[in-house]
């Protein structure tokens, strides 16, 4: 087989595979939040921890799980609110910096205060495919 021959052979491969512009087709996913920081986007969790600090007077969340880039920063976006809802959201968000991806997944753990961002009744922590409402005493 000839070199010009093998060449179309693989060109012709690689248009039969493509969309309409020439691109492979991917599946979709989420849309993402875009940002300076790179893409960011709701991740799942594991686990949730709510304890109460007495020395700061403070519930903190733990909130754990597996992140689907090693170089990931995943963070706690809490939701604006005019009043103080019955549950006060939060979203796990996952953001990648630059585009770069290293696409082994890797555990995370990440806790913050809820000194202002507790419901009347609790927190609800919200990821891609779940969300859990907790129950925080007030002090």
């Amino acid at each position: 087989m000839s070199l010009f021959a093998g060449f179309a052979l693989i060109s012709m491969a690689g248009l039969a595979t493509a969309g309409p512009l020439g691109k492979p087709d991917a599946p979709s996913l989420t849309v993402p939040i875009w940002s300076l920081t790179g893409e960011c986007y709701p991740i799942d969790f594991n686990g949730i921890d709510i304890e109460w600090y007495a020395g700061r007077g403070v519930y903190q969340p733990t909130v754990t799980g597996m992140k689907p880039y090693t170089n990931m920063e995943v963070s706690l976006s809490h939701e604006a609110y005019s009043g103080s809802p019955a549950y006060w959201r939060t979203l796990v968000v996952g953001c990648v910096k630059n585009g770069l991806v290293v696409p082994l997944a890797a555990p995370y753990y990440i806790t913050m205060n809820l000194d202002r961002f507790v419901g009347t009744r609790g927190v609800e922590i919200v990821g891609a495919s779940r969300k859990v409402r907790r129950d925080v005493p007030r002090s």
